[in-house]
């Protein structure tokens, strides 16, 4: 019989050989080598620490101009960021990955203590958590 140890190496290792891992994988790595994209996060944040500078301000001393045009400039990185090809497929692969970890967990959880976790759905509930609400 295998330790827990070996299972979980083996585990892992069957875990980085999914095709939503891989996935995610790739994304990643044009995600982090979209150059472009990536000047408009760094220049997004910036502007987010200069507006929160403004903000931080006495209320006579904020310059409202200057508040507005952050805000504008910030709106505006903002749909360059969430609208990149790069970042909506690191987005999505992402979430690919976290529902395959919830289901490894559930299936480890399932098979040490016979239950699975409760999801708010009945339909995979076997504790009858329904009836106790």
């Amino acid at each position: 019989m295998k330790t827990v140890a070996e299972c979980a190496k083996l585990l892992g290792e069957a875990i980085a050989n999914d095709e939503a891992v891989k996935a995610f994988n790739a994304a990643k790595k044009a995600f982090e080598e979209d150059a472009d994209l990536q000047s408009a996060i760094r220049e997004y944040n910036v502007q987010r620490m200069l507006l929160g500078q403004e903000f931080a301000k006495d209320a006579d001393s904020q310059s409202q101009e200057l508040i507005a045009t952050l805000q504008t400039r910030i709106d505006e990185l903002y749909l360059t960021v969430t609208e990149s090809s790069s970042y909506i497929l690191y987005n999505q692969t992402q979430e690919g990955v976290s529902a395959l970890m919830q289901q490894v967990n559930s299936d480890i959880n399932f098979y040490a203590f016979g239950e699975r976790p409760c999801t708010h759905d009945c339909s995979t509930c076997s504790s009858g958590c329904a009836s106790k609400q």
